[in-house]
């Protein structure tokens, strides 16, 4: 008599992210030891990513990479979007225009924007710092003392805070006066007094919990007071063996502080007490089961080419580096088992740019475009979801229990018309995979007439749940097993597998 199939079966395959630190282990096939282009949907499983769409319908700047994109909120509260590229300036999205002005002549496009008191004030290295208001252009900000070359500036408590091109010195301006720098209350900090266990040197500065903190490379400090620096600026903390290694990778998203360092991507964890105090608690590595593989791409890039960007209403940090062709996403909202982001690499769309508006809006800088993080194509191209899961054996009692596999049940949603390849592979043999290809059908027409009813399509095609059947051959004691497909339109959800067994023994049903 034949034997009854024993379902092994796995909701959210994949949606823990990927884990290369212990990806030649059993971890389990909600974990990826690799994937491209995926990310985690609102229903905490694993999908494709968006793609890009130019907003701007001619290249602007020849073509050149824009490398640096910021929303600037006019005293008007209007949204504008500033982009860089080719040594220019420029303002817009779908209409672009060159806002470069009388500033003296940039050599680089490495500026670090900063909105305040209505006007969008702009630093970079070996540069005056820049101001422009409302719809005009920029100038070189007239100072009653020049600042030597700011690296990066924060405005916070009503000033601006300028670091020197020596990155140990603090020019705070006089209050609401971004050209104001010796006389009012504006004053100096000088680093190099304060840092402790050696040397060290100013990467950014931001304004949390109304504290000013001063990352080092190896190094972070917490002052308090900034709201009158020059009677309160006192130091309240100094955390050591750990700073940033790239300006434009710290994203203040309100109740914390991420960050790329040299062990990985950290999230500032701060504890601010009822009475005022703070009291240090350990700085969590949210790129821990990833961080060897991450510095392959974050150590190699030079650091002006690194940009991030955080999106609040989806809870994900992006952070780019664009000449080796990747960017990580990590999730905030859905962490692991063992509290770390959920971790993905995507591909292909290469943003050299980022940045998040007041609507929530993602923007990607390209050759030349400003780009819209939106649809499913990079701009009228396809690109490839793919993901492969950890080992598994299907629980403690299977593992040195051999099983002949027969079939994979998959549901899915979205993904019309798409080709979907299931590969597998047996006993950690990762270089030899079967596979089998089905296609999902269109399962309902678009909505009937082009209208809805109580604004509801009725015959929406939109997300339909399909099933999938792959027929499966081999044995082995443990398995692991991947999707692959090519996105050419609809978004897609690998939503749960149930792959189907039958072992030596009589086997339990092993849900994972």
């Amino acid at each position: 008599m034949a034997k009854t199939l024993t379902p092994l079966s796995v909701i959210a395959p994949g949606s823990y992210g990927i884990n290369t630190k212990s990806s030649s282990l059993e971890i389990g096939p909600q974990w990826c030891t690799t994937s491209r282009n995926a990310i985690v949907a609102n229903t905490g499983v694993i999908a494709a990513r968006k793609g890009w769409q130019a907003q701007n319908s001619t290249q602007i700047a020849g073509g050149a990479d824009i490398k640096v994109l910021h929303e600037y909120i006019d005293s008007g509260e209007q949204s504008r979007i500033i982009s860089t590229a080719d040594n220019k300036i420029f303002e817009g999205t779908v209409s672009i225009t060159d806002v470069t002005g009388t500033i003296t002549t940039p050599t680089s496009d490495n500026w670090k924007f900063v909105n305040f008191n209505g006007k969008c004030v702009g630093v970079q290295a070996g540069h005056d710092p820049i101001v422009k208001s409302n719809s005009g252009d920029f100038s070189d900000i007239s100072f009653d003392t020049t600042p030597d070359d700011p690296i990066d500036a924060l405005a916070a408590w009503g000033r601006i805070w300028y670091v020197e091109a020596d990155r140990q010195t603090i020019k705070y301006t006089d209050l609401l006066q971004e050209g104001v720098l010796n006389s009012g209350s504006s004053g100096t900090i000088n680093m190099y007094t304060v840092w402790a266990n050696g040397a060290d040197e100013i990467v950014s500065i931001q304004e949390f919990n109304n504290y000013l903190v001063i990352f080092g490379r190896k190094q972070i400090v917490l002052y308090s007071g900034g709201e009158d620096p020059n009677n309160n600026l006192s130091i309240v903390d100094i955390i050591n063996n750990t700073g940033c290694i790239a300006r434009d990778s710290v994203q203040n998203i309100g109740n914390d502080i991420i960050f790329l360092s040299e062990q990985g991507i950290i999230s500032l964890a701060r504890n601010i007490q009822a009475g005022g105090d703070i009291r240090s608690l350990p700085l969590a590595n949210l790129a821990d089961n990833v961080s060897d593989f991450l510095s392959i791409f974050s150590l190699g890039e030079p650091e002006s080419n690194v940009k991030s960007a955080y999106k609040p209403d989806d809870g994900y940090y992006l952070i780019t580096f664009p000449s080796s062709g990747r960017t990580f996403y990590l999730n905030l909202r859905y962490q692991t088992p063992d509290n770390k982001a959920r971790i993905f690499v995507w591909t292909g769309i290469n943003p050299t740019a980022l940045a998040v508006d007041r609507s929530d809006n993602l923007y990607v800088g390209k050759n030349g475009y400003v780009g819209l993080y939106n649809g499913y194509s990079d701009n009228g191209e396809t690109y490839d979801l793919f993901f492969k899961t950890g080992w598994t054996s299907g629980g403690e009692e299977s593992l040195t229990t051999k099983k002949i596999f027969k079939q994979a049940v998959v549901t899915i949603k979205g993904g019309y018309s798409s080709d979907i390849t299931f590969d597998w592979s047996y006993d950690f043999l990762s270089t030899v995979y079967d596979n089998e290809s089905n296609e999902v059908e269109i399962q309902f027409e678009a909505s009937e007439y082009g209208k809805s009813e109580y604004g509801i399509a009725e015959y929406s095609r939109i997300n339909p749940v399909s099933t999938l059947i792959y027929r499966m051959s081999g044995s082995g004691k443990s398995v692991q097993f991947g999707f692959r497909t090519e996105i050419i339109g609809s978004e897609i959800e690998i939503q749960r597998s149930d792959l189907y067994l039958k072992s030596g023994k009589v086997s339990r049903r092993a849900t994972v």
